[in-house]
């Protein structure tokens, strides 16, 4: 009688063995079909990597940052067929197509002209981002003591695990208009007003990571003048949104210091090359 029962209870175990590896190793086949029709590359299949993904695909090909990122592959040199995504997050409590943050994927893509399958397929999707180099001129009483400073910001950077100095930049909204996100971030980050657009200089775009994510910056410069009883409010001051919990604190260095020493200890590539673009077009 006790072996029957020891029999029964192994056999019990070797079969929710059984069924668990079943399980953990049974493919997941997404349980619809979701398509973006591009205006270059025609239509792409949206594929969930993974269940729990399912019910955000309908907002994600409904954002307008996805379907920028697909719009930017040229059909001309690449032939996309389907993107699989691994991980999303989102700027809301929702799944609100607006407020699309990061997208991890994968691309079924390959070489246009040698149907050769192209292997680095993995995309870290956050979008483009604006930056601007700000020059400000600092009036003194005696005219003869009149300096000019770069302004940078200063916050943490978790990434880096640390504080870091920065010219003012932000991501580039839904609507990718990239002069209303200038505007924007300049008065959020520095308290400043730029009361019309062709104040704003433009010195291009660059790719920050092209191996692995699409963002492109696009850099300007914009040149103020304030008193130095301004110049010293300011560098009290914190700034920042306070509903994203933003403590910016403001630094200026002088032009001279910042384009022998600071720019090249600062580690941000986007003062550096704002800052080369700038001298070249300007002096």
């Amino acid at each position: 009688m006790l072996q029957n029962y020891i029999n029964i209870i192994t056999g019990l175990i070797m079969l929710g063995v059984a069924l668990y590896k079943y399980y953990k190793n049974k493919k997941y086949e997404p349980s619809s079909k979701w398509f973006i029709l591009t205006e270059k590359n025609g239509s792409i299949e949206i594929i969930p990597k993974f269940k729990h993904l399912e019910d955000q695909i309908n907002a994600l090909i409904n954002a307008p940052k996805f379907i920028a990122w697909l719009n930017k592959f040229d059909p001309d040199q690449i032939t996309l067929r389907s993107v699989t995504i691994t991980d999303i997050d989102w700027f809301s409590k929702g799944y609100v197509p607006s407020k699309l943050g990061f997208v991890k994927c994968f691309s079924e893509a390959y070489d246009f002209k040698k149907g050769k399958k192209i292997m680095s397929n993995i995309s870290f999707v956050r979008g483009d981002s604006v930056a601007i180099l700000i020059l400000v001129e600092v009036l003194h009483k005696d005219s003869e003591n009149d300096k000019n400073y770069v302004l940078l910001c200063e916050q943490y950077r978790l990434p880096i695990g640390k504080k870091a100095k920065e010219i003012p930049a932000g991501m580039m909204d839904s609507d990718g208009n990239i002069i209303s996100v200038v505007l924007k971030e300049v008065k959020e980050e520095t308290g400043f007003n730029i009361c019309h657009v062709d104040e704003l200089q433009s010195l291009g775009s660059y790719y920050a990571s092209p191996g692995g994510s699409d963002e492109e910056i696009y850099l300007f410069a914009w040149t103020t003048v304030i008193s130095k009883t301004v110049f010293e409010e300011k560098q009290k001051e914190m700034y920042g949104l306070s509903e994203e919990n933003e403590e910016i604190k403001l630094s200026f260095v002088e032009l001279e210091e910042f384009k022998t020493k600071t720019v090249y200890k600062m580690g941000d590539a986007k003062a550096e090359i704002a800052l080369s673009r700038y001298l070249s077009k300007n002096y």
